[in-house]
């Protein structure tokens, strides 16, 4: 008898034991839907209730589309993890991103900022204020006025080397793609290299660019792995030993070509030169930092600039009537090519808005790493929001809401025509508009990207007729996949001279 109701037990003991995880897991769902400090926000019971949807969904890069539907669904606030909200109201902006008087800062969150070993500085990407704001400081002066003025010339020369790669493709389709890559990479590792990648002359694409274009997958899966501390360093294992192994070349690489720009002893029109002058006045960079801070300055500045005039592009050839607008403001303006300088481009009204309407229907940032709310907890549009909480505004799900703008799935550049208020409209809220962030971590080369795509869509448009080599090559931006930065499809186009009467 004894022995029966012990072998029972044993037998409870075991199903017990077994529905342990079970219970564990269902419990942390319940608390995480119905009991969380959080649970008074909308959003998906399943996110919800987990991060795990959020982490599969970014590694299929379909994150950004998922937020769209969200945002559609349940508003312009939605809890897409048990401790994260998304935003898609223009109030956030300002809550998030800038500093508000009586407010703590929001910093940047460690999962998607952390260092990668221990020895590794931090850059001006970094999550660490303090070294943000010196490096800031440090690097100022290199994106002025007056610095833009004097790399003018750089760029406009990259630009007629484009201009001529095109001309010599006036018989087959050309993937613009690629071109646009190499002329945004070309001037980004010449203004912080000091050496051009040279790929628009050889028709390659550079070793660097080659390993950093896998740097938005790369961040997302380590940021995805960040999200689970106590099995981190476990689930590191899991990325193929030649992607370190790629990842550790590409940090040598950049290491080298630092080291050998900051060698020169002549005076550039670029991004060292006045950071060096700054620094030796006053410090604020010194070894390793150079190599880390150049590196992102190359892949940020190309990777948008690319990102964004892919799409421009794509968004003209798959609408006509706009291509032909823009096209004859730019040949209206100017008689010959030498007049298309990045001064000269810099106020044509439907040229800026075109661009700012790529900018808006398919930004290049097309998803944000949140912020974390301060200890104490904070308001954000004005609710409560507890400490700890990962917040962050989402460009691309909150421009396509119908509540932020008309047609929002629509390309419409007259929506920027503030010169001709008719045709704006009451429902575009241009305070969502921010496409290069704002407050003190705004992009520190937004001038420079806006000269670089003027002058190089103004001079195509104004030298060539182009259009879709297929016309069934037509799809929304948005559909491809993103991991930080978009997953671009090929733009294969059919380039002609214009004619001139």
């Amino acid at each position: 008898m004894m022995d029966s109701l012990s072998s029972g037990a044993s037998v409870i003991d075991v199903w017990l034991y077994a529905l342990l995880p079970f219970l564990t897991v269902i419990i942390y769902a319940f608390y995480n839907a119905w009991l969380h400090p959080l649970r008074q926000y909308p959003g998906p019971l399943l996110w919800r209730s987990f991060r795990i949807p959020y982490v599969v969904s970014t590694h299929k890069g379909q994150l950004h589309q998922r937020l769209k539907e969200f945002h559609a669904t349940y508003g312009p606030i939605v809890r897409i993890a048990p401790d994260e909200l998304s935003y898609a109201d223009s109030r956030a902006w300002k809550d998030i991103y800038t500093n508000r008087a009586g407010h703590q800062l929001f910093p940047r969150n460690q999962t998607w900022f952390k260092k990668q070993t221990p020895d590794e500085p931090h850059s001006i990407m970094s999550f660490d204020e303090a070294s943000h704001a010196r490096y800031r400081r440090a690097f100022a002066n290199a994106f002025s006025d007056k610095h833009l003025r004097d790399q003018a010339p750089i760029v406009e020369g990259y630009v007629d080397l484009l201009i001529s790669r095109l001309q010599t493709s006036t018989t087959e389709p050309v993937n613009l793609k690629h071109l646009i890559e190499y002329i945004a990479f070309d001037i980004g590792s010449d203004l912080s290299f000091g050496q051009s990648f040279d790929s628009l002359r050889s028709a390659k694409v550079h070793p660097w660019v080659e390993v950093a274009h896998g740097f938005g997958k790369g961040l997302a899966l380590i940021a995805s792995i960040n999200q689970y501390p106590p099995i981190e360093r476990l689930l590191r294992y899991i990325i193929p030993k030649e992607v370190m192994q790629k990842m550790q070349d590409h940090a040598m690489m950049s290491s080298a070509m630092a080291q050998k720009r900051l060698t020169m002893t002549t005076d550039r029109p670029d991004f060292v030169t006045p950071t060096k002058k700054y620094v030796e006045a006053k410090g604020g960079i010194e070894g390793k930092e150079w190599d880390i801070n150049l590196m992102i300055f190359v892949f940020a500045s190309s990777e948008t600039v690319a990102s964004a005039l892919t799409a421009i592009f794509r968004e003209l050839v798959q609408h006509p009537g706009t291509l032909h607008r823009l096209t004859d403001e730019l040949r209206s303006s100017f008689q010959n090519e030498e007049g298309l300088t990045i001064a000269s481009t810099a106020h044509l009204p439907y040229l800026n808005a075109v661009i700012n309407e790529g900018l808006r229907l398919d930004p290049p940032a097309v998803l944000t790493p949140p912020r974390v709310v301060p200890a104490g907890g904070d308001t954000v549009c004005g609710r409560y929001v507890p400490a700890g909480t990962y917040v962050a505004y989402n460009q691309f799900a909150a421009n396509r809401q119908k509540y932020n703008f008309h047609l929002p799935n629509t390309f419409l550049p007259e929506r920027f025509l503030t010169s001709q208020p008719s045709h704006r409209n009451n429902k575009d809220d241009m305070a969502s508009f921010q496409p290069f962030s704002t407050g003190r971590h705004q992009c520190i080369g937004m001038k420079l990207a806006y000269a670089e795509m003027r002058i190089i869509v103004a001079r195509v448009l104004w030298a060539f007729d182009i259009q879709l080599a297929d016309q069934r090559d037509r799809f929304d931006w948005g559909e491809q996949a993103t991991y930080i930065q978009w997953d671009k499809k090929p733009l294969n186009v059919r380039v002609t001279r214009a004619k001139r009467e």
